[in-house]
């Protein structure tokens, strides 16, 4: 039966008078008796490689079940159900889309919140979960990103809805701003972007827009051997950057580590500004080279 509905076409009602026959002495049918079906309508609703199919079965019966009325309801039926595993698909490829965002978020040390029409949060990592719970300068309020600095909470929402639907201009465009923090630790860095989700060949989806929130208190120090890789440096020059991104100054430096003021203040800044990359910086935002 199966082999039949390949060959045919989809969206066609087969019926059990032109397909019962071919099951009559397959494991198909002994599994079709016991449940007391003896007559279809079949109709192939797909044309993938392995098509889904619908059967209506009916027990035999002196009249013919393909009546010109049972046909006529089951091919009415056809497109919606056509519809409906579109859709199931649809909503399958969209929930294995948001398993494999979410671990990505999950990566990141930032908080990143994902932010749809009407400023909605709909999607958000444990990183701006912790942000939001410890509501030192910003939280959350009927699902939305709210900040207890009032001129930082109207900045924030006019970025958010840049992001979302532009200016006059109509262009969707970012931003970046600070959010001071009640408890007194450095501001919160925060950038808006646009989210540009579509393909060519797609049509228009719901805009978004992409927050990140920076804590510079959070900022790890880089390990000194991520400085020696980046900058081509010895493990003495090393140990010296980092001293020097403390504050220390060239005699703090050369006393904390047994070294010459001479080393400290010719050979590292030399080397530093001979390897450093372009646009290579130690960010205080982390999230660019300003």
């Amino acid at each position: 039966m199966l082999d039949a509905l390949e060959k045919g076409p989809v969206g066609a009602v087969r019926t059990g008078t032109e397909l019962m026959p071919l099951v009559r002495n397959s494991e198909f049918y002994d599994w079709l008796r016991p449940v007391n079906i003896d007559d279809a309508l079949v109709v192939r609703l797909t044309s993938d490689a392995r098509p889904a199919c619908l059967i209506f079965g009916a027990p035999k019966r002196t009249e013919s079940f393909d009546t010109p009325e049972r046909v006529k309801l089951v091919g009415g039926v056809v497109p919606h159900l056509q519809q409906a595993l579109r859709t199931q698909d649809k909503i399958a490829a969209l929930a294995n889309s948001t398993v494999e965002l979410v671990g990505a978020l999950e990566v990141v040390r930032h908080g990143i919140i994902i932010v749809a029409g009407e400023h909605l949060v709909i999607n958000l990592n444990s990183a701006a979960e912790r942000i939001f719970r410890a509501e030192d300068g910003l939280c959350m309020r009927s699902g939305r990103i709210a900040a207890t600095s009032t001129h930082a909470e109207q900045e924030l929402h006019c970025a958010i809805q840049n992001a979302l639907a532009g200016e006059r201009s109509t262009v969707r465009s970012g931003r970046s701003l600070t959010c001071p923090r009640p408890s007194g630790k450095r501001p919160y860095v925060i950038h808006v972007l646009p989210s540009h989700r579509r393909n060519a060949d797609e049509p228009l989806r719901q805009p978004m827009a992409l927050v990140v929130i920076i804590d510079p208190e959070d900022e790890p120090e880089p390990p000194a051997a991520l400085l020696r890789r980046l900058y081509r440096l010895t493990e003495a020059e090393a140990d010296v950057a980092l001293h020097m991104m403390h504050g220390a100054d060239a005699k703090q430096i050369s006393e904390e580590l047994s070294i010459s003021l001479t080393t400290v203040r010719t050979h590292l800044p030399t080397r530093l500004r001979q390897n450093r990359p372009p646009t290579a910086k130690l960010s205080s935002c982390g999230f660019c080279s300003c």
